[in-house]
């Protein structure tokens, strides 16, 4: 669905990649080439080419002596993430088949009995009115406005679904417009270009135009003035149904199919954000795309497409986003657990805890699967999904600081080992990854195994299913349990909790629990940020930020929090501390402070930690 032509290299301690800026079809050959004659060279000379079926295109090598400069200066090339809504990264529900506010009020109610944390409701291709996008179905939606500011004030956004294609009905008022206004997609012939899609016969606008890029932003715009909060565009790779695509032109029909096809979903989201902006112009837009081309991390998300539920795809998962992540589209994530077929209880358990972290959470399902929301398996594997959810929203500020470190300097969220470790035992490790620099996965993939290798780099690390430190850079054993996962803490590290039950990500970021993991001889500085997660204020300065630092080189932990900024709020500390040292006490601006026992629930583990609270002692003062 995706077109990301980027080739990462390492050689002699040198990291590079190449970029390749073309909308036509690239290639890129690794040394394949054996036994092939090029004139003038060796058949058994192993040669890099590079290559696209038409074009001319623009090809960026980039060079840097450590991964994290040479991704970060990928990822400013195509532009940076800008920082999403708070409620973007909370967990969201979605289902081929919701099609109306009752559907939505249904599940809504569900989670609140059960005090499963969620932020959005999603819609699919029934809420409209015979597939026509920009309509809702008068049945289901008689009072739209009402129905979604309810469901706003009970803290649940609504992300209806947008396909690019209009039905070619006169009596449809955007298809009858698009065609007056000579937008659409055109033939060899100069005649509208028409698909078999969802509504039937269809067009598509042509989003080369600016002018088509015009109107379909106006039709966002009365959308979501409507009340909706977001939007996920699909079918937009461009789909045509069961007509092929290649005679669909661009341009006023002066350009071919390939010059475009793999920008089109650019173009969409470009006019689809503009859309939401006009009506919403104080706040951040959300969008998240199946289809996605260079740049395109500007304007929307990307999520994997119709993937199955099955452990194929669940390994596979953490691969693809791992390569999205370092190639410019680190605001990504997959169905969970899968979209078409139905996962059992096993796979469904599994899912969660490998998808828990990931940039983009969002549960989904086709039409004709079993129910899938997170109660559909039993109580037992219900209660390991919940605790799952709950630990997302626990880390929910630590999350949150990496979407702004990402928007700031270009680092993604989720990442490869080998972005903080390039030795050679890291390169093909595929199953692992880093969420932020503190913490590291490596989650069971497949449901029958007992046991899996688990290597963690060079370092110390505090290994929450254990509840002990480990050394790294070697493998150990993880046993599979029903309700823990393999999930480490890097040891010197500072990571924001959110404080208490939390339902909605929107909850207060002030009240935080900062866990310090750490070890003799570690020094580390963390700052902490947090707005009002909704507003682009934070780009005016309205944010507040404290500097919480860590100092272990004499016989005792030091700490000290500085103040920073509190112009969304004042913090509300606690500190808990998890040392491979025991520790009764800890030093706080040169004051000795008790330690006192906590045991703290992380997910199916539970934490035993020392913690204190930090009463107004900002900056030293008490």
């Amino acid at each position: 669905y995706a077109s990301f032509p980027v080739l990462i290299m390492r050689k002699a301690g040198l990291w590079a990649a190449i970029l390749i800026d073309n909308p036509y079809a690239v290639f890129m050959n690794t040394g394949a080439n054996e036994g092939i004659f090029q004139p003038g060279v060796s058949p058994f000379e192993k040669l890099l080419f590079l290559g696209s079926s038409d074009g001319a295109p623009d090809i960026y090598f980039l060079a840097a002596d450590n991964p994290v400069s040479l991704v970060r200066r990928i990822q400013s090339l195509q532009g940076r993430i800008p920082l999403p809504p708070l409620w973007a990264l909370g967990h969201q529900q979605c289902r081929w088949g919701y099609r109306s506010a009752s559907d939505l009020e249904r599940i809504a109610a569900e989670y609140e009995r059960r005090g499963i944390p969620n932020d959005g409701l999603w819609l699919d291709i029934d809420y409209m009115d015979g597939f026509r996008v920009f309509t809702l179905n008068k049945q289901h939606w008689p009072d739209a406005r009402a129905s979604l500011a309810a469901l706003r004030q009970r803290g649940f956004r609504v992300v209806p679904i947008l396909d690019p294609g209009f039905r070619r009905d006169d009596a449809y008022p955007v298809y009858a417009e698009a065609k007056k206004a000579d937008i659409l997609c055109k033939t060899p012939e100069g005649l509208d270009f028409i698909g078999f899609v969802w509504p039937g016969y269809t067009v598509f606008p042509d989003f080369s135009l600016p002018e088509a890029r015009a109107f379909w932003a106006a039709q966002v715009k009365q959308l979501t003035e409507l009340g909706f909060s977001g939007y996920w565009i699909d079918m937009n790779d461009p789909s045509t149904g069961s007509v092929p695509p290649d005679d669909m032109l661009f341009d006023r029909g002066s350009k071919d199919h390939a010059s475009f096809h793999n920008q089109y979903a650019l173009g969409m989201a470009m006019a689809t954000k503009e859309g939401i902006q006009a009506a919403l112009p104080e706040s951040r837009p959300f969008i998240i795309s199946r289809s996605a081309y260079l740049g395109m991390g500007r304007y929307s998300a990307v999520w994997m497409g119709d993937n199955v539920s099955n452990e194929h795809h669940l390994r596979n998962m953490i691969s693809m986003s791992l390569n999205f992540s370092v190639s410019g589209m680190p605001f990504n994530g997959a169905d969970i657990p899968g979209f078409a077929g139905s996962a059992d209880a096993n796979l469904m358990r599994a899912w969660y805890k490998a998808g828990c972290l990931f940039p983009f959470f969002r549960n989904h399902n086709v039409w004709d699967g079993k129910d899938q929301e997170p109660w559909t398996r039993g109580e037992r594997v219900a209660k390991v999904v919940a605790d799952y959810i709950r630990l997302r929203y626990r880390l929910m500020p630590y999350l949150y600081n990496l979407f702004i470190d990402q928007e700031e300097k270009g680092d993604p969220i989720l990442r490869p080992l080998w972005y903080h470790d390039s030795s050679p035992a890291c390169e093909k490790i595929g199953d692992q990854f880093f969420v932020g620099p503190a913490i590291l996965q490596a989650p069971f993939v497949d449901t029958g195994a007992k046991k899996r290798d688990v290597y963690l780099p060079p370092g110390l690390w505090f290994d929450l299913a254990y509840g002990r430190f480990r050394s790294g850079g070697t493998s150990h054993v993880a046993k599979d349990s029903f309700a823990s996962s393999p999930i480490y803490l890097r040891s010197a590290s500072i990571i924001p909790l959110r404080r208490g039950e939390i339902q909605r990500a929107q909850a207060n970021m002030a009240d935080i629990d900062f866990l310090v993991v750490a070890a003799p001889g570690d020094k580390l500085e963390y700052s902490y940020r947090f707005d009002d997660g909704e507003s682009l204020a934070y780009r005016e300065g309205k944010r507040s930020e404290y500097r919480l630092s860590l100092d272990w080189t004499g016989a005792e932990p030091e700490i000290k929090l500085e103040e920073l900024g509190k112009v969304c709020g004042v913090l509300n500390a606690r500190l808990l501390f998890v040392g491979s040292k025991a520790c009764s006490s800890i030093l706080f601006h040169g004051k000795r402070m008790s330690l006192k026992p906590l045991r703290l629930q992380l997910g199916g583990m539970r934490l035993k930690a020392r913690c204190c609270q930090l009463e107004q002692a900002i900056s030293g003062k008490e």
